[in-house]
């Protein structure tokens, strides 16, 4: 028993590690296509949001953290990040082709990509349903994978509707007024040195 353990706890650790890595390796993606990490951090917001479900969904059926689990937990990071890709991908190019207000944009993302994100989880959700029931030979195994993308879909993707889009409102404010406070320092003191050297002349 000790030996099983032990390795049982290895490999979640390994598993643990690739999930780390695999959340890791999408933010450096998304920041070399879109040249920024406001909106990488924003789109990853995703991913908790889909962990609350998992946990949910362990704690309804009484399933236990396993490789499956954690497997399923790397599929939702590629699943449910290429929702919140729909809903800020749709609010910059709205806001640059319009020259819309900021809220506007976001509001007409959320009325425009509802229909595709939802389409896109109900798809997964179907195809996963019949592993999650353990239906068929050997279904058992990886029920628990199956569990923990639906769990995950159905939580982010109602989350994700609501928290992305304020979190892009919240994130670009703030970014706007941190470039705002940096630029104009540097504004206040390019003004200072030419007033003083207009005063020495």
């Amino acid at each position: 028993f000790g030996g099983e353990e032990e390795a049982i706890a290895e490999s979640n650790q390994q598993m643990l590690l690739v999930v780390t890595l695999a959340i890791f390796l999408v933010f450096v993606v998304l920041s070399v296509q879109y040249e920024s990490l406001l909106d990488p951090l924003v789109i990853l917001l995703a991913i908790p949001l889909a962990l609350v479900g998992v946990m949910v969904a362990l704690w309804i059926t009484d399933s236990t953290l396993s490789a499956p689990v954690y497997l399923g937990m790397i599929m939702l990071a590629g699943i449910v990040v290429n929702n919140a890709i729909l809903l800020v991908e749709f609010i910059e190019h709205y806001r640059h082709e319009k020259d819309v207000p900021l809220e506007e944009a976001v509001v007409e993302a959320g009325a425009v990509r509802m229909r595709p994100i939802l389409m896109t989880t109900v798809t997964s959700i179907m195809g996963s349903l019949p592993l999650a029931l353990g239906l068929g030979a050997g279904g058992e195994l990886m029920r628990p994978l199956a569990i923990a993308v639906v769990g995950g879909l159905i939580c982010s993707t109602l989350l994700t509707l609501f928290v992305v889009p304020c979190a892009y409102v919240l994130v670009q404010r703030g970014g706007a007024r941190v470039k705002d406070f940096l630029v104009g320092g540097r504004r206040t003191g390019a003004i200072t040195g030419e007033s003083v050297e207009g005063a020495g002349d």
